[in-house]
């Protein structure tokens, strides 16, 4: 296996940039970013809204359409992780330590925003806030994985794709031209530097309230912030360094599994605290309110008014998922051999948003339920951008705050890291060359990638940059939903030249 260097060396040469750019010209740099976000955000909202639609139809073809059981990596090909591990990686690389925060605060968010359905902060209001939680973290965010997960896979495993690339997933459109060509390359470097930084949203997301919890757990005092961020870093490194070079089996797969059962275990100890007629009613009565008003939800834009609560949140939703998709699409993919279509289809769009929605039921209603009854103003936290204050609020409500503090601790360093690893996993696969199903990327480029993720996410949190890099990779989410539809054509056109009426009727037949 050979490293390839017209990848590798332009992203190493961009992220470095990048870092530099944010050291010594931050604040030009922030506005510049911005500027350009906003406009990006104001101007192609609606393709994020029309592409997130599309991926959702498409998922559910390849979920119920005749295709569904073709397998990746053949017919008689086994799937090499069982479903739980299988899931549990796909669920904790995606959602990282978002989901402990957002699970607890948006709802609460969403109800102090939303002026869509309801005007005032009511009963009401909570209940869309769930609402939105549910959609924001359900079928609509998980579909945008599936299809590139398809395309790379297939082309990896059932047509013998020389490297786990995002230009192998659309090579079947795009190889019959020199511009094709180029745009596969580009969308490869570009795959590459946000599967690195991409974990910088989640990083800055979380490491507020990991470092807020480490002082609270062990009484440190704020003059010791930057040290617990260096000791945090420096676990990180050892933990998903040691991971990645263990690889899959043995590495990443065992830690997303024992996170996996924590964070269970928390959820159900949540849930019964909120009492399980209330988690029940509440479920009941947010997915009755995503499918009565799930056409609005997924198509609305806000185009005649100021269009903040869509740009702040369903927009910008979907804007990071399309950066997420190409790390997703790779790992999924080298975790998913041996899996029919319908089953990658369904292991997202139904499992792992479950699981998410597990989080806004048992954590999300515990919020709720504080704020409602006056024991904690969540939203003025929140209003003061303290995401971490807000929790820790949460949880000195509970019985022993110490133990569940410990607890969201272990959670939430552990989604991170999972996140992390995952990220430098992906994005090691997707600068080699000559793959295939039983061989995987150098461990020293993997090592190479976690160390990259975590001296980039260090600089930014000391120096401000986390937002301004934020933003960034949400901009490159509008290149990427227009390379989803270039996504959908490959597919297609790989299918059906593998797989011809005669030739799909008599093998479908005969099983």
């Amino acid at each position: 296996m050979k490293v390839e260097k017209k990848l590798f060396i332009p992203s190493f040469v961009i992220l470095i940039t990048v870092l530099l750019l944010v050291i010594t010209n931050l604040d030009m740099l922030q506005q510049t970013i911005e500027a350009i976000y906003n406009g990006c955000i104001s101007s192609f909202g609606w393709l994020f809204v029309l592409t997130n639609i599309c991926c959702l139809l498409f998922s559910l073809w390849l979920m119920f359409g005749k295709y569904k059981n073709v397998r990746l990596g053949g017919e008689d090909c086994k799937p090499i992780f069982n479903t739980v591990s299988w899931i549990g990686m796909m669920f904790t690389t995606s959602c990282g330590a978002w989901l402990i925060v957002y699970g607890f605060l948006e709802p609460i968010y969403c109800a102090s925003q939303d002026t869509i359905l309801t005007e005032g902060i009511t009963s009401k209001t909570y209940e869309y806030g769930q609402m939105y939680a549910h959609f924001h973290w359900g079928p609509n965010a998980w579909c945008i994985y599936v299809p590139i997960t398809v395309a790379i896979g297939y082309a990896l495993y059932n047509r013998k794709a020389t490297g786990a690339t995002m230009s192998a997933g659309i090579e079947s459109v795009t190889n019959c031209h020199k511009l094709g060509k180029l745009i596969g390359y580009i969308a490869d470097v570009m795959a590459i530097c946000g599967a690195v930084i991409a974990p910088v949203i989640s990083i800055g997301t979380g490491m507020p309230l990991l470092v807020a919890l480490v002082q609270n757990v062990f009484n440190i005092s704020d003059a010791y912030k930057t040290n617990i961020q260096i000791i945090i870093l420096l676990i990180w490194i050892a933990i998903f360094g040691t991971s990645v070079y263990l690889g899959l089996q043995k590495g990443i797969k065992r830690l997303s599994n024992i996170n996996i059962i924590v964070a269970f275990c928390l959820m159900v100890i949540f849930g019964m605290i909120v009492g399980l007629r209330q988690v029940l009613s509440s479920e009941i009565n947010s997915v009755g309110n995503v499918l009565s008003n799930y056409i609005k939800l997924s198509t609305y834009t806000d185009p005649y008014g100021s269009g903040s609560f869509v740009k702040g949140w369903t927009f910008s939703y979907w804007a990071c998922y399309f950066v997420y998709m190409p790390l997703m699409g790779v790992f999924n993919a080298r975790i998913s051999r041996g899996r029919k279509f319908k089953e990658i289809a369904m292991g997202q769009l139904v499992m792992c948003s479950l699981g998410c929605w597990g989080a806004m039921a048992t954590f999300g209603n515990f919020a709720v339920k504080l704020q409602m009854s006056d024991s904690v103003d969540i939203s003025a936290y929140l209003a003061k951008g303290d995401e971490a204050g807000a929790i820790l609020a949460v949880l000195y409500q509970l019985p022993f705050p110490m133990i569940f503090m410990s607890v969201l601790l272990v959670i939430s360093f552990v989604f991170l890291a999972t996140t992390m690893d995952s990220s430098a996993f992906a994005a090691a696969e997707m600068t080699v060359k000559e793959n295939n199903e039983e061989s995987f990327a150098p461990r020293w480029i993997r090592i190479v990638w976690a160390v990259m993720a975590s001296i980039i996410a260090f600089v930014l949190l000391q120096v401000g940059g986390a937002k301004a890099v934020r933003s960034l990779c949400y901009i490159m989410g509008v290149p990427f939903a227009v390379i989803t539809f270039l996504v959908f054509a490959s597919i297609y056109k790989m299918l059906k030249e593998d797989y011809n009426e005669v030739k799909w009727w008599s093998r479908h037949h005969k099983e």
